[in-house]
């Protein structure tokens, strides 16, 4: 599956529960990764949050087609689309554990407080107001910018990337170690051990809902146990 190339989107991660979200909007997630050699590679996730329903576009580069996911808690189904030499189809997961590892993650309900204190100045991010948050684990040193007035965290943004069986959790048990909750409009995450820096970027932010983001019409939709 494509996801896997979306490996550094599994970083963050909360413990478990089975609380539904309560956000409701939408909103792009650009992630930017720059290598020691100078290689830059630019990728982009949209997302769209209903309290029951999340719908998540996973956008191609280059000639890559764009992937669209579907997750409705109320069916407990994830649906996949895409475009394969011009025919709409996709298929039909049943949301459990075992075919999405991160679901108990993205079903978090975030922690209203943060757990590290800062004495930095807040910064205004597209006309918002975010606090610096710093932390570090062996593998990054990392600096957020959080919005809490946002009821999302990164967390249940980044864990809707870990479809399918067998996905790994290392990256999410890294992440963890830092201990920050919240949602960040910006992440720095600095390499301490020479691999690629990440950075995060929440654009585009709204309380708009597009109906469309979660219709199938027009796909043929195989199911898959």
């Amino acid at each position: 599956m494509r996801t896997q190339v979306f490996w550094f989107f599994l970083l963050l991660s909360l413990s478990l529960t089975t609380a539904a979200q309560s956000f409701t909007g939408s909103f792009d997630l650009v992630v930017v990764q720059e290598y020691a050699n100078g290689n830059v590679r630019t990728d982009t996730v949209s997302y769209t949050f209903t309290p029951e329903r999340t719908a998540m576009i996973l956008h191609g580069r280059g000639n890559e087609p764009d992937m669209r996911m579907l997750f409705d808690t109320g069916k407990k189904e994830i649906v996949a689309l895409f475009l394969l030499d011009g025919k709409k189809l996709g298929y039909t997961l049943p949301m459990d554990e075992s075919h999405w590892p991160g679901m108990p993650h993205a079903l978090k309900t975030p922690p209203k407080s943060l757990p590290l204190a800062t004495s930095a100045p807040e910064k205004v991010i597209d006309d918002r107001k975010t606090r610096e948050v710093r932390s570090e684990n062996d593998e990054y040193i990392a600096t957020l910018w959080i919005d809490e007035t946002i009821p999302l965290s990164m967390a249940q943004v980044l864990s809707y990337q870990s479809v399918g069986k067998g996905k790994s959790k290392k990256e999410i048990e890294l992440f963890n170690q830092l201990g920050v909750s919240g949602f960040p409009l910006e992440v720095l995450l600095k390499s301490k051990k020479g691999k690629a820096d990440v950075q995060l970027k929440v654009i585009h932010l709204s309380k708009e809902v597009n109906p469309a983001m979660f219709s199938s019409e027009g796909y043929s939709v195989r199911t898959i146990e």
